[in-house]
């Protein structure tokens, strides 16, 4: 069993592949943890929903053209969205899209089809974010709104 500055190391070797656009070796089926970058204040009671909608707020009340994205299925097992996206898409005011993957408090889990998703915005020159609370979503931002 890993410990957690292994996995953590395991995290930081997969982003950076990924901004170069490598493909490092595939992780495990249970996906990689997260952690947030810059303290973000626990909010437990919110979940990642209430984070979503935190990072949604505050970058719609900074002019930032966004939408959240819901993946799923329907009536006859019709399938919408998609799927291992991030939680929020939208553009800078530069024109690089961006995705937002959320997730509540200290961490979680960055599943595999999540992992391949983010190499491949990054490999087309987007910007892709795994994002705790507002916080940390600034410190992403910081220089670039």
């Amino acid at each position: 069993m890993k410990t957690k500055k292994q996995k953590i190391l395991d995290f930081n070797t997969f982003y950076e592949a990924a901004k170069v656009g490598q493909r490092p070796k595939r992780q495990s089926k249970s996906g990689i943890p997260t952690h947030p970058v810059v303290p973000v204040p626990p909010l437990p009671e919110l979940g990642k929903g209430g984070v979503q909608d935190l990072c949604y707020r505050w970058l719609k009340a900074r002019r930032i053209l966004c939408n959240t994205h819901a993946c799923g299925s329907g009536p006859g097992h019709a399938i919408y969205g998609i799927k291992h996206s991030g939680d929020i898409h939208g553009y800078l005011p530069d024109g690089r899209g961006f995705e937002i993957e959320t997730k509540p408090g200290k961490g979680g889990r960055l599943s595999t089809g999540q992992q391949e998703r983010m190499m491949d915005v990054l490999a087309t020159g987007g910007l892709y974010f795994v994002v705790h609370g507002v916080a940390e979503l600034e410190y992403y931002m910081k220089g670039l709104v």
